[in-house]
């Protein structure tokens, strides 16, 4: 949220501190300043405003009363001249869907003649916001000075009286920024009686449009409920500085404010408008909030001794209304703070105001000898430990798929549009990747497992899959090694179906059977620390060289030999066989070529193995 230094400073009779030293104080105490930038004769504060306190603080009042709090300044009341009421044209106002507008209200305002008002459009222009006509700036500037969003409709384009009602299965409207939106019973709308005339709380739209020729028009000044307008926003791909104060909880209880004061801005604007009584559709008025806390949770929470009298100084800089009681008060909270709900958010607005730093740090009291060891956990770690120890390496896959039971509603990709039904799809790619590239780790086949969740028709459940990609008959036969070695460690059988080299099972089912742990007894096997280095892009080329020698031969003198004729391409190399025959010894070795600069070519390889063998053959040895 920008804020303008100047700006912020209209609200205090006293000069607030310098935009640094405010910067610093509204970080250590209520959100954190991104940025403090000069801008001409002003000061613009760039303040990160949480979720939390988005339902009152997206506002220059908003800033400004946490402001006075923190300094201690007094905030002056800002009022303005309100019109007098007079004779307009009928406006009639229907509510139907109540569940998602608690509160409507509507106000028409004729013969406006739309005048320039250059502070208006500095303000704007201040915090990022570009000027449009001066109707729609009015709407804005309110909204950034009091946080309430507000929308005005031509009234002249406007058939017949306003409708808040769900949106008809194909009914489209065009945006006020050009799109057209294909709409179905799912949103929310303001209509007339033949067409949408704006997506509730997110977006006006062309029909009603307010332009400089706009003579007449309708105010509107609602509140929506804040879960449907953050789900609509994001599902409609549109998000607003409207539809981001409406979806943080902004009080049902300000909207009167926010059309009070639209309707001074404009009766500023042009004293000649004629404003017409303003219909509040407000059936159950928001019910005023009262917390019991006692002092002494306060402390105990802060872990702080608080004298009363400072505890009620900070109740009375953030405008509670409280009455004492025996040991703690009753506290009635500003109607705006809605993120206050139970007595330890009080605690903690003490505590920010007394200033965190002077909270001393405490170890928290040892919780015993005997911890509770959760069970799925535990069993889950096991199994890590056996297959790690058993020499395979763990992989974790995207959770998307291309297909299963549960659909995405917003798939990241045409390939990723369910949530994955079972292990085996995405770990069959890695696998295959893993296989593939096995000579680049100095294996001759990939070990891989995984452990994780599925989203299966019948509910959702942790699964296992464990991978080999060795020959089928080497794969079964170490996926039948390993299964074995994990029923025999757990003492349940691991029972699953094992097809293409992957045997895949459900988790769940195995760790009910097994009795709650007592200890944590994990043991996995430290990695080894290596340098990193970056991969190259290029293909690898694997070739072997076996070769007989006398005894006595040891095979690091050989290594050294093929190594130095090998050159500097060797990405990767091992002995990896060696036996007894006739006398003589033979050794195997693999080696694996790759460049950082271009890809190899197979006669390139071949006259690096030329090169050794001749090498080779100079002693003497056999090159088989």
């Amino acid at each position: 949220m920008l804020i303008s230094y100047k700006w912020l400073s209209s609200y205090f009779e006293e000069k607030l501190p310098s935009p640094e030293v405010l910067a610093e104080r509204i970080t250590f105490s209520f959100a954190e300043v991104e940025g403090v930038e000069k801008k001409g004769d002003d000061t613009i504060l760039d303040i990160k405003v949480l979720p939390d306190r988005a339902c009152y603080a997206l506002s220059h009042r908003g800033v400004a009363y946490e402001v006075s709090a923190i300094t201690g300044l007094k905030k002056k009341a800002v009022e303005y001249p309100m019109p007098s009421v007079k004779n307009t044209r009928e406006l009639l106002v229907r509510v139907e869907a109540t569940d998602l507008c608690p509160r409507y209200m509507a106000r028409v305002v004729e013969n406006v003649t739309p005048k320039e008002m250059p502070w208006v459009a500095e303000h704007l222009s201040a915090v990022g916001q570009r000027s449009i006509n001066p109707i729609v700036d009015g709407a804005n500037l309110v909204m950034l000075d009091r946080g309430q969003p507000l929308h005005a409709f031509d009234a002249d384009k406007v058939e017949g009286g306003i409708v808040v009602r769900m949106a008809k299965k194909g009914e489209k409207i065009t945006t006020l920024d050009g799109r057209e939106v294909v709409l179905d019973e799912s949103v929310l709308v303001i209509a007339d009686e033949k067409d949408p005339l704006a997506i509730a709380g997110i977006k006006g739209g062309k029909k009603a449009e307010v332009t400089t020729s706009t003579r007449n028009l309708i105010l509107e000044s609602a509140s929506f409920d804040a879960s449907y307008i953050r789900k609509t926003a994001e599902r409609l791909g549109i998000k607003t500085d409207a539809s981001k104060r409406f979806e943080n909880g902004f009080s049902s209880a300000l909207a009167g404010k926010g059309m009070e004061d639209f309707s001074a801005y404009l009766f500023e604007m042009d004293k000649e408008s004629v404003f017409g009584e303003t219909i509040d559709w407000y059936p159950e008025k928001l019910q005023v909030r009262k917390l019991q806390v006692r002092k002494e949770e306060i402390n105990t929470k802060l872990g702080i001794e608080i004298a009363e009298k400072e505890i009620e100084d900070i109740f009375s800089r953030l405008k509670f209304s409280f009455e004492k009681e025996e040991g703690g008060w009753l506290i009635t909270p500003p109607v705006f703070r809605a993120d206050l709900l139970i007595p330890e958010d009080i605690a903690e607005e003490v505590g920010r105001l007394i200033g965190y730093d002077k909270i001393p740090s405490v170890l928290p009291p040892k919780s015993g000898d005997l911890l509770e060891i959760p069970k799925q956990f535990c069993y889950e770690w096991k199994v890590r430990e056996i297959l790690i120890n058993a020499g395979f390496s763990e992989v974790m896959t995207s959770s998307f798929a291309s297909h299963g039971d549960i659909v995405i509603e917003k798939p990241l990709a045409e390939d990723k549009s369910f949530a994955r039904a079972d292990l085996r799809g995405g770990f069959a790619v890695a696998l295959q990747a893993n296989s593939l590239h096995a000579p680049l780790f100095g294996a001759d086949h990939a070990r891989i497992f995984e452990i994780g969740r599925v989203f299966a028709e019948d509910g959702e459940h942790t699964a296992l899959a464990i991978g080999s990609g060795g020959s089928k008959k080497n794969a079964l036969a170490e996926l039948t090694v390993v299964t074995k070695l994990l029923s025999e460690r757990l003492g349940v059988p691991f029972a699953g179906e094992v097809k293409d080299g992957i045997f895949e099972c459900s988790l769940d089912s195995i760790f009910e059977k097994l009795p709650e742990p007592k200890s944590w007894d994990i043991t996995i096997s430290s990695a080894q620390t290596e340098k990193y280095q970056p991969f190259s892009p290029y293909p690898f080329i694997v070739r072997d060289i076996a070769l007989f020698v006398p005894a006595g031969t040891e095979s690091d003198e050989v290594y050294k030999i093929i190594l130095k004729e090998a050159g500097d391409c060797v990405a990767r190399s091992w002995q990896f066989d060696t036996f007894e025959k006739d006398g003589k010894f033979s050794y195997a070795f693999r080696l694996v070529f790759q460049s950082y600069e271009k890809t190899l070519t197979d006669e390139e390889i071949n006259k690096k193995m030329k090169r050794i063998q001749d090498a080779l053959q100079a002693f003497g040895w056999q090159v088989r």
